[in-house]
């Protein structure tokens, strides 16, 4: 291997030009993360570390594994992301084939004849910008992680244990040619593929990592759901299920998740600069008042009824500015057929988020429950025909699965902060959207129609009879309280002498 590695070095010092990067490379690995003896349930988590001494910047992924299906099967949904939901997709899935009868194939797999193979793929969202370095000090990164269900053998039996084998030629291209690949990023919309040198595949020489009756014979831990609630002092501490700080973020023990309401209310409307002002807020949904941590929303929105101005954030000092993914929002994208939103064939979305200053510091912020807390106030320009036409409404959806997730896989991610190193995702219970039903948060002809009010500054000073009573701009008593129309009142008001 380390010849072939020097040989194109050298190829690439006499091509001077055409290549002009050395090719990374990388081990990958799988360690387990949870194994529930009851369900039978193990999840994995997948690692990968730069082999060399140098730090690369990792951009997309594609994982191809084969596994044992008489043991295990995948289960569906569970494939998970572990990077940074600003930089990097959510899985997705393009293959999930089980119990395949691969034995007549040219390869040497010991469970060919139950043959299972599983693929996703993880995408960096941002080719300008790049993702997360893989240090050159070796540090293993989790990507992702997914989850099997085992058979009661795998339970009750030493001999029996998982077999999972990373994709590569030499080793799988008898099945297929389709390889475990990882990028590098290298510059604004520059990647290139990184060489796997070890790939470490799952089987009986990894122990306890595959062969998991060791974790369900209740000699030396006590941090599983079956453990934690069993009424015996497993690890023999002296401490019995929840009593146990070892069971304290594992059900029964760990406190179940908040649960929030998202909502998005009409806060102002301009019928002359047609701008429209909504208060992004949230609200407590379950038993309990939760301390906010970091927020990502993400939107979707009719972008041939109202267009992106601004968003800002309404939160105090313990949070950072909006940060917008992209820099920018994507608008007038055509994707009828995709999915069932009703605006489908002008979409907009936004993806941005407001973090906490420093998660050690947290935050002061809570969000109750029973009344809504404003985090952040997002504007769109608006048609004409939005603000003079009743059968034209504004319409949108917030992101989560079920919904969106068919145009894009982001979705929203509302965390409670706990403690300075511990934060857990909220669920989220109710999502408020716009649509012709929300009345005059979305159909502005009664706000801007017939009946509307000459208020906000543009209107108050664009020499036009905006509401048809006869008086115009400050002359108008609904401008009174306008800015501009105060000031020329007083600028305009005689002095009085004192004689």
């Amino acid at each position: 291997m380390m010849k072939t590695y020097n040989s194109l070095l050298v190829a690439c010092l006499l091509m001077v030009g055409t290549c002009l990067f050395a090719q990374e490379r990388f081990d990958i690995r799988f360690m387990l993360e949870d194994f529930d003896c009851e369900s039978g349930q193990a999840c994995y988590l997948v690692q990968v570390k730069a082999a060399t001494n140098e730090t690369w910047n990792l951009a997309g992924q594609n994982y191809r594994i084969f596994y044992d299906g008489s043991v295990a099967s995948y289960i569906s949904g569970s494939a998970e992301s572990r990077l940074n939901a600003d930089q990097y997709s959510a899985p997705l899935l393009t293959s999930d084939q089980q119990n395949v009868d691969a034995s007549g194939f040219p390869g040497d797999l010991p469970f060919a004849s139950t043959l299972s193979f599983l693929n996703y793929s993880i995408d960096l969202m941002n080719l300008s910008s790049g993702g997360v370095d893989l240090p050159g000090s070796g540090e293993w990164i989790t990507t992702s992680s997914l989850c099997f269900q085992v058979t009661g053998d795998v339970i009750d039996d030493a001999s029996e244990c998982l077999n999972l084998v990373w994709a590569r030629m030499g080793r799988t291209d008898g099945y297929a040619t389709a390889f475990v690949e990882i990028s590098q990023w290298l510059a604004a919309n520059s990647t290139a593929e990184a060489m796997g040198m070890v790939y470490d595949d799952l089987d009986e020489n990894d122990n306890e990592q595959a062969c998991l009756t060791f974790y369900c014979e209740g000699e030396t831990n006590e941090n599983t759901p079956t453990a934690c609630s069993d009424g015996e002092d497993n690890d023999l501490d002296g401490l019995v299920d929840c009593a146990d700080d070892d069971c304290a973020m594992v059900m029964p023990c760990a406190p179940e998740s908040n649960s929030y309401d998202i909502n998005l209310a009409l806060s102002s409307v301009d019928c002359g600069s047609n701008m429209a002002c909504y208060n992004i807020q949230l609200r407590g949904a379950g038993d309990m008042s939760f301390m906010l941590g970091n927020q990502d929303y993400r939107l979707f929105y009719n972008s041939g009824v109202g267009t992106f101005t601004s968003v800002v954030s309404r939160l105090g000092a313990d949070y950072q500015p909006v940060s917008i993914m992209g820099g920018t929002p994507i608008e007038n994208q055509n994707a009828a057929g995709v999915g069932d939103l009703a605006f489908e064939d002008d979409l907009g979305f936004i993806d941005f988020s407001i973090d906490l200053v420093s998660q050690a510091g947290g935050t002061d912020q809570v969000i109750n429950v029973g009344s809504y807390t404003t985090t952040a106030e997002i504007c769109f320009t608006m048609t004409d025909e939005a603000i003079m036409d009743g059968d034209v409404c504004f319409e949108t959806a917030w992101g989560r699965n079920g919904l969106t997730d068919s145009y894009n896989t982001g979705i929203l991610a509302i965390q409670e902060w706990m403690t300075v190193s511990d934060v857990r995702n909220l669920v989220p219970s109710t999502f408020n959207d716009l649509s012709p039903s929300s009345g005059n948060s979305a159909c502005f002809d009664t706000s801007c129609g017939e009946n509307m009010v000459e208020t906000g500054t543009t209107m108050c000073s664009d020499g036009v009879d905006n509401d048809g009573d006869g008086l115009v701009d400050c002359l108008d008593p609904d401008c009174s309280q306008v800015t501009i129309c105060q000031e020329n009142c007083a600028a305009q008001a005689p002095t009085l002498s004192g004689n």
